[in-house]
């Protein structure tokens, strides 16, 4: 402890060191545990299936820093397969490379709220791990692409009907809400100003940027003990790609975190894009325009407040006609083309969407009861919702792949509603990760007093005596005797 107060001028080096002394005790502790397990499972092993082939050497990084261990491999004699008995007994899956779970989780939060070069900076200085920004970005991967894996079985087992409903959250109502967000490309921005690729905006600010669809379902709300109301069983899903891929695998979350079967309304939110349209008239459930866009779109083409007021009062008065007809009158007495232009666009917006401009609530719709603790209010969470995603996709000068992008946004999705752990532990693995590896216990009168060179055999390991002394002919002897069998096998007459 001098040389450490020596060497440490202030308290802010002192607790560094002393922490860097402490994940080194850790990492060697660790180490010794690992080997220690691996014995013990060499020695309660099924003998007649796994046959021990021989030793290799691991490191794994941890919060402490990297343990390097040994670890025993066998010949499994059903399938003829190499196993590690070891990683099978404890979990060490390796789905996130030579890295513990509880590291990988570090790395995947760090970097849900920062960039890759941000979050290991935090991370190096947080725990006794060096990581790098690539090391970082593989494990987000990983761990995204296990979700996806976790999806794609979810959505095989529930087309097969072979799993049930696994969330059982039980309501006669159901709040669906989805919006698009433009999310920067790779490939997109390397491109040329017009050259954008097929389906893609040519100009504006969406050149180089593709749409992200964003899904938010929710029972309703509750009020928290500040008075404030917060969305009820909340869970969020988002993806690049096809739009009916993305509406499969949400109807399939639905189906896991709802008791869809007690669904009796279901009500969407949606901004009046086709395809949410359509997903509305596919599971026939009642489709509303967001008020909060309904609002945008009057105060982006109006630039009058008086006339303003006149829209929103015929909306409340819940008079869509009336509405129309003074967008009408609004074109006709338009100064400019670029005034006549959007309001133009304003009325074929509003025209395209008359039978969904007005919410539920101004549609008069009754809704069953809801259960004690919840309350149904005006929808409009999709906004804020897609906070998680653009905060951390959209403002950072950042472009993402396709790959990449689906892996970062399920993670924000999962993170922010249902939670990491809920997603993955959804369902079992494919496989057992404990497999039975042990033999049936003996009784004492079958048990063996060692079993090869592992089980019963630390003798072999233990330092023999009279290493440091002077040798003489007696001592060889005992040392001899030793080699061969443990002092309690030696028989003396």
């Amino acid at each position: 402890m001098k040389n450490i107060t020596e060497e440490c001028p202030d308290f802010k080096s002192f607790e560094k060191t002393l922490f860097q002394i402490m994940c080194r005790i850790a990492c060697e502790l660790i180490s010794q545990y690992l080997e220690w397990c691996d014995r013990s499972i060499m020695g309660t092993r099924d003998t007649a299936r796994y046959r021990h082939i021989g030793f290799r050497n691991c490191t794994v990084k941890t919060i402490f820093g990297e343990v390097p261990y040994s670890r025993r491999y066998y010949k499994d004699n059903q399938n003829g397969n190499p196993v590690f008995l070891l990683d099978q007994v404890l979990g060490i899956h390796g789905d996130y490379g030579l890295i513990s779970e509880n590291l990988a989780e570090q790395i995947v939060n760090e970097c849900a709220d920062k960039s890759f070069r941000k979050a290991v900076g935090s991370i190096n200085g947080l725990t006794g791990q060096s990581i790098s920004a690539q090391g970082a970005w593989n494990v987000v991967q990983q761990f995204g692409k296990a979700i996806g894996q976790q999806e794609e079985r979810l959505a095989e087992l529930s087309e097969s009907g072979s799993v049930g409903h696994l969330g059982g959250v039980q309501s006669r109502v159901l709040f669906e809400e989805f919006d698009d967000v433009w999310i920067p490309r790779q490939r997109e921005k390397r491109r040329k100003p017009g050259t954008a690729a097929k389906g893609a905006k040519k100009i504006g600010k969406k050149l180089g940027k593709r749409p992200m669809h964003i899904g938010t379902a929710y029972t309703g709300w509750e009020q928290s003990a500040d008075g404030r109301f917060n969305t009820a069983n909340k869970m969020a899903y988002a993806s690049f790609g096809k739009v009916s891929e993305f509406t499969e695998k949400f109807e399939v979350l639905q189906n896991q975190c709802f008791d869809m079967d007690g669904i009796e309304r279901r009500i969407i939110n949606g901004d009046g894009e086709s395809w949410i349209r359509a997903r509305a008239e596919e599971i026939d459930s009642i489709l509303q325009l967001d008020s909060f866009h309904r609002s945008q779109a009057i105060i982006r083409a109006v630039k009058d407040k008086s006339d303003r007021e006149l829209l929103f009062d015929a909306i409340s008065k819940k008079d869509v006609d009336t509405a129309l007809a003074t967008i009408c009158e609004l074109a006709l007495d338009a100064e400019d083309e670029r005034t006549l232009k959007k309001l133009a666009e304003f009325y074929g917006y509003f025209r395209n969407n008359r039978d969904i401009l007005l919410t539920w609530q101004e549609r008069g719709v009754v809704l069953p009861v809801p259960p004690e603790g919840i309350s149904f209010r005006n929808m409009g969470v999709q906004e804020s919702s897609n906070c998680a995603i653009t905060q951390r996709m959209k403002h950072r000068r950042g472009s993402w792949s396709d790959s990449g992008g689906n892996n970062m946004a399920k993670i924000l999705c999962y993170r922010s509603t249902i939670g990491l752990d809920a997603i993955m532990g959804i369902l079992p693995e494919p496989g057992p990760r404990q497999v039975e590896v042990f033999a049936d216990p003996l009784s004492a009168a079958q048990s063996p007093q060692h079993d090869g060179k592992g089980y019963g055999a630390d003798w072999l390991r233990a330092p023999m005596p009279f290493d440091n002394a002077f040798r003489t002919h007696g001592r060889e002897a005992i040392r001899g005797m030793l080699r061969m069998k443990p002092v309690s096998a030696l028989h003396f007459i």
